[in-house]
């Protein structure tokens, strides 16, 4: 079960109000509020915009990490490089797109489309897939930079 309560102490903690945030996102105050209430589930797009505002993991706004920084993150979301990367953990489980699928309760197709890039992972779909195979969020997005042996960004 995610628990959106560190949606609302990295706010407060910035002296934001709902609406403030809200429009930092560029969403409506109440399709804000049910995010932080655990209503609905934050869009990993927003999420993501979230983390990138107050430069922190979205593991740890997703509390999978009780640090807030740990790398160097990058900005935004590439759906490409997400799908990309779920591709590759599936493989290296030796998985098939249905075994992806039952696992997160949703058809082959769509696992296939996440794969793809072609449309966004729900969060919830996305957490479940970290937390079953024990990899970060942030790496799974592409958000971590990652450096070579002569410290060069590799994204």
């Amino acid at each position: 079960m995610i628990n959106f309560k560190r949606l609302r102490d990295l706010r407060e903690d910035h002296d934001l109000t709902q609406s403030e945030m809200a429009e930092i996102l560029g969403v409506n105050r109440s399709a804000y509020s049910l995010w932080e209430l655990g209503v609905n589930i934050i869009p990993i797009k927003c999420l993501s915009s979230f983390a990138d505002y107050f430069k922190c993991s979205l593991d740890y706004i997703l509390g999978l990490s009780n640090q807030k920084k740990t790398y160097e993150l990058v900005d935004g979301i590439d759906f490409k490089v997400l799908g990309n990367n779920l591709k590759k953990v599936r493989k290296s489980k030796k998985l098939s797109q249905e075994n992806i699928a039952n696992i997160l309760n949703i058809s082959q197709a769509c696992v296939a489309k996440y794969e793809k890039g072609s449309i966004e992972i729900s969060t919830s779909n996305l957490y479940e897939f970290s937390k079953e195979f024990a990899i970060p969020i942030n790496d799974l997005c592409g958000k971590t930079k990652v450096h070579d042996e002569n410290n060069t960004i590799k994204n």
